[in-house]
Order: structure tokens, then sequence, then C-alpha cells
């Protein structure tokens, strides 16, 4: 959750309630002058958790102890298999090469997946620790949105749900995500997400351009 300034006000004016309620009991003098840092302390604690929330959460050091989430941002290349049948010509199709966008902070999660054909969006995530406690698992629900001109023919709009498992030597920085998902078509599929871009790209073309272009990002490092 990002706290906002009047959030962390109410929680900090609690706690000075609480602290000053305890010295005056056990006696100690207390002044209006001890009010005076109040402003600034809330400030400190606003930029602090501005920070967190944006920049702090992905530093390798606080994972694992302070920050429990998976660091996902940029864009990931992507192997589709599904069972979908193409109603033209009658047989599944064959595996789609696409992309999966990723942005990020501390507690927002966008994973936007990019086809030649098609995108999807979450419109709901859960992130929690992966069953084997060695990585993570991200549960959501998205919506997959074909190209319109394939809307009448081959493809609808549906709604589909995936469950995405992070791997890598670092449980805070994966290196490979493999993924299920089921979609109300009564189609299912798998993907496995490797090689990552920290461009976080919106169209599918930019993406082929960039991973096209690049000679390195192969095993799965940050290029």
């Amino acid at each position: 959750m990002n706290f906002t300034r009047l959030q962390i006000s109410v929680f900090l004016g609690v706690a000075a309630m609480a602290w000053a309620a305890v010295l005056h009991f056990q006696g100690v003098p207390l002044t209006l002058a001890h009010l005076t840092p109040f402003g600034t302390v809330v400030g400190v604690l606003a930029l602090a958790a501005l920070l967190l929330e944006h920049v702090l959460w992905r530093q390798r050091w606080l994972h694992g102890w302070f920050v429990n989430r998976p660091n996902l941002r940029g864009t990931w290349k992507v192997e589709l298999h599904s069972d979908w049948i193409d109603p033209i010509s009658g047989v599944t199709i064959p595996p789609i090469t696409g992309f999966m966008g990723v942005e990020q902070t501390l507690s927002a999660l966008q994973m936007h997946f990019m086809t030649p054909d098609s995108e999807s969006w979450f419109v709901a995530h859960s992130i929690r620790s992966s069953p084997s406690q060695n990585g993570y698992q991200i549960v959501g629900v998205y919506t997959n949105k074909p190209n319109v001109h394939l809307r009448s023919s081959t493809s609808n709009m549906h709604l589909g749900a995936v469950v995405i498992d992070s791997h890598g030597e670092f449980k805070g920085i994966p290196t490979t995500l493999t993924a299920e998902y089921w979609t109300d078509r009564k189609t299912t599929g798998r993907m496995t997400l490797t090689d990552r871009s920290r461009t976080v790209f919106t169209r599918f073309e930019d993406a082929r351009r960039d991973f096209d272009m690049s000679a390195e990002g192969a095993g799965g490092s940050l290029r």
C-alpha cells in the first residue's frame, strides 16, 4: 500500500500521543516545544515511503527481510503454447512468440502481454511465496483484446486466469518465469518467459525490434 501524507500524519500522531501518555505517567514534563519537529518528521517519513514505493524496494539488499516481492519490471520474451484451435484451419495453433511488459512498484503490478494479434492486461492479481519457498507465485485475472479485424472472424475478447511461478538463483530477481493459464473460451496453455530488457515496451513491434537488435540477454539476464 502506498501511504499518503495524511495517513502518515495520522499514524505518527497516534504514536506521538501514545508516547506522550507514557512519558506523562512516568512523570516526565512535556511542553509544546516537543511538537515542533512533528511536521519535519512527517515530511521525512512521506519521502521515505515514496522512495520505498518506487525505488528502494528494488534494492537487492532489502529483499528477503524487509521486502518480500519479486522484481519483475521490464519486458520479457515469451514463448506461448496454446490448445486453441483456429476455426478457419481447424488445427491447433503453433507456438507463439510474444512479449510481456511489466510495470511495477512495491504495491502495484501490471503485466501487459503482447502478440502480433492481441494484447492482455491484468484486472486483478496476488503475489505470494511459491509452494517450494524458493520463488514467488503470481496469480492473476486478465482481459484479452484481439486486434479489431480479428474479433468478428477468429477471436473474441475474453477473460482468463493465470498462475506464474518465478525461478532463479536469487529469489528477489527471477531470471525465468513459467505460467499456466485458462480462459472463458475453454482454452488452456502455458508460457515461458526468459530474456528480459530493462525497458518497458507497450507495443509488440517495438519490443520485437529491440530484442532482434540486441546481441545480449541470453539466459534471462537483464540488459
